[in-house]
């Protein structure tokens, strides 16, 4: 419950109790005060229904008119409505407490009610007829704010949609036009779907990254380039086989009151953050090269994950061989944006390697305070549950499109007997990258701290226990 209805809350529950306390509370107030009981009665219970009046008009206020109302035309609403609103509330209350408590007619209040309405509606018919016209803009969506129109024979950027006034911004000036006026001259929004402009990019990639990768690197870049509005999904073509590497077109869509080239600046700009993240470079020119140099081969599947592997920072340093067979041991999955990966508490012992895109990891923290953390290419997450078999501790969500492998328990028990010596590498990995980033993952900091021996150990420690190392040794 909110603290602005809280302490309204409390007093009516008090008063409602004591009203009906006539020998504990009632009769004794009326002795003292040496009036009717009654009358004490009375005051008691208009007080309670007055601070419930209060309480209710205060809701339709801030809950459905500031809030609801709001939320659903995507508008601002005036105070003055809310206002209006709340009033007449507390004047319907006041009129049912003087009759239902106090037994009051208030035929002769309301006669009065009747003709100051009307007089304040005759005073405010230029304020009602221009609120009548925003709420036919704000309901129609003739434009939005962004928009470029032609208003009679204004044009500008619509800045702002008032429930009186829409303001344009042009070149050199700033234009207020009366909503009213707005209604009785034509309008023409220039930001319509006819007015988009396909803008594209080019990018040369090497032949040793698979077409597949690429297009959904790309693809999440443009889509994450901040600071434009895109009319329409981008494409993504590949276009032509150079002797340098594969020539690929990015096609985006924006509206013709974007600048173009601050738009091709902001997708080139994120288009490189994603292929750096992904580690995939722009294929340099190899013209002049000399005869009998090996060329970049067309990479398959296989040969994107095996260099993954020897990026990941927990394998770092493992042989060829040992990461060919944590190859065969990951098992891929695709996600599209927004799909969970793991669930808070969820029995699921297994490390998880981002390939492509972008995830994000919810937890609580040590001091149970919520906390966020995301992860691109070559990272990881899951370690606390792969080494301490321990379930999920956070919620695990795709930003983008992405492509994880997943290391199971089983998995890395089938590592650990053909290769014990495994265990010890793992462990020191742990350690180093737990020494070396000590404020990162935390979710993952199951070590309190301590030296780079004691860390080893620790997780040597855990490994032991859950996997049986030394009984395999």
């Amino acid at each position: 419950m909110k603290t602005s209805y809280r302490g309204l809350v409390i007093a009516m529950v008090v008063l409602i109790v004591l009203s009906n306390l006539t020998e504990g509370f009632i009769e004794p107030i009326a002795y003292v005060l040496q009036i009717n009981g009654t009358s004490v009665w009375e005051y008691v219970a208009g007080t309670a229904a007055l601070i419930f009046t209060i309480l209710v008009s205060r809701f339709v206020k801030q809950e459905f008119i500031h809030g609801y109302v709001e939320r659903t035309i995507k508008t601002k609403v005036p105070q003055l409505i809310g206002t209006i609103t709340s009033g007449v509330v507390i004047f319907i209350g006041g009129c049912l407490i003087l009759s239902l408590v106090f037994g009051r007619n208030i035929s002769t209040l309301l006669a009065a009610l009747a003709g100051s309405a009307a007089l304040l509606g005759f005073a405010l018919k230029d304020f009602a007829v221009a609120l009548f016209a925003g709420i036919i803009l704000n309901l129609e969506k003739s434009f939005q704010v962004g928009d470029v129109v032609r208003i009679g024979d204004k044009q500008g950027f619509v800045d702002q949609i008032t429930w009186r006034n829409t303001i344009l911004h042009t070149a050199d000036r700033v234009i207020t036009i009366p909503n009213v006026s707005i209604m009785k001259q034509a309008i023409q929004n220039l930001s319509t779907a006819a007015n988009v402009t396909r803008r594209s990019v080019e990018i040369t990639i090497d032949y040793d990254i698979s077409v597949e990768s690429v297009e959904r690197v790309l693809y999440a870049g443009v889509l994450g380039a901040s600071g434009i509005k895109q009319e329409k999904p981008p494409n993504i073509f590949a276009r032509k086989m150079t002797q340098d590497g594969i020539l690929y077109e990015v096609q985006y869509f924006i509206s013709n009151k974007t600048n173009g080239l601050k738009a091709d600046h902001a997708i080139i700009k994120n288009i490189l953050e994603s292929m750096r993240r992904s580690d995939i470079s722009v294929a340099l020119p190899r013209h002049g090269v000399v005869e009998g140099i090996a060329r970049s081969k067309i990479s398959n599947r296989s040969s994107d994950l095996f260099h993954l592997i020897q990026q990941v920072r927990l394998f770092r340093n493992f042989s060829d061989q040992l990461c060919l067979e944590i190859m065969d041991q990951l098992i891929a999955h695709r996600f599209p944006a927004g799909a969970q990966v793991v669930k808070l508490g969820e029995l699921r012992h297994s490390l998880f390697i981002v390939a492509e895109g972008r995830v994000k990891r919810q937890g609580l923290d040590p001091d149970n305070l919520s906390k966020e953390e995301f992860f691109v290419s070559t990272e990881f997450f899951g370690r606390r549950a792969l080494i301490a078999c321990l379930p999920q501790n956070a919620n695990v969500v795709t930003e983008t499109p992405a492509l994880i492998y997943e290391l199971h328990q089983s998995a890395l028990q089938v590592l650990i007997r053909a290769n014990p010596g495994i265990a010890d590498a793992l462990a020191s990995n742990l350690a180093h990258i737990r020494l070396m980033q000590p404020a990162q993952n935390y979710l993952e900091d199951i070590q309190a701290g301590g030296s780079l021996e004691h860390l080893i150990n620790s997780y040597r420690g855990q490994i032991d226990a859950n996997y049986s190392v030394r009984s395999v040794e």
